[in-house]
């Protein structure tokens, strides 16, 4: 394997502009956009129309033939830069402003604060073309391997506030693949609430898949910690494969059957959903055909109004020592280790019990089954989890 750099030349603004059709902003490791507000935006541009130094970028120069929206192969992949461009791409297409206090080094009276680069092209046309003629100091990196080109982004990325679900995206193999096809179920796009920023939805089915190699593995769930799931995606990049790629097809098969049983259960933008911790406890209960022909909607919501209920108990409440109030009590206060799998665990064994023994006249019933303090319990019926 191998890897090299070398410094473009002439990258002036005024270039990238033309080059823009065949650079790639979104290749398989890279962070998603819009991760920058306008204040931090408008300072780079000042920057660079004061001639102030900027950080390097790094292109990847491209090994396959694919086509962009515009027809045209892309050239090139952004390995590290993303924000500063789009903030550059923003000022060309006058979707961006000068801050209200900008401030021209070499002329005090220059007032072109609030500016997009339209009305300075109108007002000081001279401060346009320094920002077209910027030149964007770019490295252009040429590699036989994706690892590495991974590797790259990491480090130059280790410093920056990016997240543990973006440092897992920069790990090639099965396990991102899977995780990316996973994103896009209807249940996270259509039935979650959760804002889909910084691949919330790629967090959380990592987490489904981790979920099936631990069952697979160990019959149990661990853990759905940063650590553990970063150990998933290296485990189909790393040679030899620690988990190969028909096993977590297989994971990621396993996964789509029980997204698709609770996208039957739960509605639109579905408030129950809103919690990522809860939906791990929901997914773990799903897997169980079984619980999924029972538990339908209102009872879910059922379920979260009297935890909430019996979470507001005084304990001179008449209600307080009621037994199933106490495995109410217990569920919430597990709800705060949302990655330990005991916890994650003992939630769903509380919740089981709720729906299996719900009946009309005593809907806590279940609840009453359910034993104190052993977070190991899981259905004892022929419907085990």
């Amino acid at each position: 394997m191998k890897i090299d750099t070398d410094l473009m030349s002439d990258v002036t603004i005024s270039r990238f502009q033309r080059l823009m059709p065949v650079v790639d902003f979104n290749p398989p490791y890279q962070r998603e956009g819009g991760a920058w507000k306008e204040r931090t935006k408008a300072t780079l541009i000042d920057s660079i129309i004061n001639g102030l130094d900027v950080p390097k970028l790094y292109f990847e120069a491209a090994t396959e033939r694919i086509k962009g929206p515009s027809g045209l192969s892309y050239q090139y992949a952004v390995i590290d830069g993303k924000q500063r461009l789009e903030a550059i791409g923003d000022f060309i297409s006058n979707n961006l402003k000068l801050d209200e206090n900008f401030k021209y080094f070499r002329d005090d009276s220059v007032e072109a604060g609030g500016m997009t680069l339209g009305e300075l092209n109108s007002s000081y046309p001279e401060l346009s073309r320094r920002f077209l003629d910027f030149e964007i100091p770019v490295v252009l990196v040429t590699s036989d391997s994706d690892e590495l080109v991974d590797e790259m982004f990491q480090r130059l990325n280790a410093a920056s506030t990016i997240n543990a679900a973006e440092r897992r995206n920069a790990v090639s193999g099965q396990t991102r693949e899977s995780t990316n096809e996973l994103a896009e179920h209807p249940l996270l796009v259509n039935c979650s609430p959760i804002r889909n920023a910084r691949y919330k939805y790629r967090e959380l089915a990592s987490k489904f898949l981790a979920v099936e190699h631990q069952m697979a593995q160990n019959n149990k769930v661990l853990d759905t910690k940063a650590g553990t799931l970063y150990e998933l995606f290296t485990a189909t990049r790393d040679k030899p494969q620690r988990i190969s790629n028909d096993e977590m097809v297989k994971y990621q098969e396993s996964v789509m059957d029980t997204l698709d049983r609770m996208n039957n259960t739960f509605v639109e933008s579905d408030r129950l959903l809103a919690s990522v911790g809860t939906v791990v406890v929901y997914y773990l209960a799903f897997r169980n055909p079984g619980f999924a022909q029972l538990a339908d909607r209102m009872k879910l919501a059922e379920f979260e109004e009297l935890r909430r209920e019996a979470s507001r108990m005084n304990n001179s409440d008449p209600e307080y020592s009621d037994p199933a109030n106490a495995r109410l009590r217990e569920y919430n206060g597990q709800v705060q280790s949302t990655n330990d799998g005991a916890a994650l665990t003992r939630r769903v064994a509380i919740l089981d019990r709720f729906v299996r023994g719900y009946a009309d006249d005593d809907h806590l019933a279940g609840l009453r089954a359910v034993q104190a303090d052993d977070p190991h319990e899981v259905p004892d019926d022929e419907d085990e989890l």
